[in-house]
């Protein structure tokens, strides 16, 4: 009778366990569902602020391009009448901005969330203050005549370019010695986002690399730092250059010779 007693019950038993079992799945596809809800939720939020970013970012851009066009009219103005004190002190509100866009590539660079669209646009925004840097630093030069020499260095992929890598070592290392009186402003040669690289590269004919520009004149191929030095150091005639040393005898009969 016991048997038979513990048979009729088991029918209610494996009920309560299917039911038990059965609410387990029901609670597990609601929780599946919830996060799955969230995340979606989540990604469109943070899309938004993506949209957002990038919409503030191309009108941060149009007002930049007019505030460069207003830069080079009032620039052009100071060099007529020959102001070099406000001159140079527009340059040097250059070098602030050129130097903040280098910290915000490299932050964002080292920050794996960023997007690749959001890190395009700071790559090109760097590329912009270095070419508006690069375009203050001539006309300085030219109106005030300071002890300075700018260099443009086309650089491209390793596979490409197998020199890149230790001319820009060579650069690295006179950037150092002469600090602020050299300006070296490298372009990587294959990015196409950037119209302005494509005009440069038209207007001093770059086919090769690594090139360099030293003030308008061109180097093809590796230039060793010797060859650049012999270049650059024409350009320092008020400060003596320790690193100039050698050369300034060969500009000295040159100059007397051409008289």
């Amino acid at each position: 009778m016991a048997g038979k007693s513990n048979m009729q019950k088991n029918p209610v038993i494996v009920k309560k366990s299917r039911g038990f079992k059965k609410e387990k799945y029901v609670f597990a596809a609601l929780l599946t569902l919830g996060i799955f809800l969230l995340g979606v939720l989540l990604g469109l939020v943070i899309e938004g602020k993506r949209i957002i970013f990038i919409q503030n970012s191309a009108k941060e851009q149009k007002l930049d391009f007019a505030s460069l066009q207003l830069q080079y009219a009032y620039v052009n103005q100071l060099s007529q009448e020959q102001n070099c004190p406000a001159l140079i002190k527009t340059f040097e509100k250059n070098i602030e901005s050129l130097e903040s866009a280098r910290l915000r590539l490299e932050e964002y660079n080292q920050n794996a969330k960023i997007s690749k669209d959001d890190f395009k646009l700071l790559q090109r925004e760097y590329i912009l203050s270095q070419l508006s840097y690069w375009l203050f630093a001539k006309q300085t030069r030219d109106v005030c005549n300071v002890d300075q020499a700018s260099i443009l260095y086309f650089y491209s992929t390793k596979k490409e370019c197998p020199d890149c890598e230790e001319q820009a070592f060579v650069l690295t290392y006179l950037k150092k010695r002469f600090n602020e009186k050299l300006l070296i402003f490298a372009l990587n040669g294959r990015y196409t986002e950037e119209p302005m690289i494509e005009m440069l590269k038209t207007r001093y004919d770059i086919q090769v690399y690594p090139t360099i520009v030293i003030e308008d004149k061109k180097f093809e191929g590796f230039t060793s730092k010797d060859d650049i030095l012999r270049e650059i150091c024409r350009y320092y005639t008020h400060e003596k250059e320790e690193d100039c040393a050698p050369f300034y005898p060969l500009y000295n009969l040159t100059n007397s010779s051409s008289v």
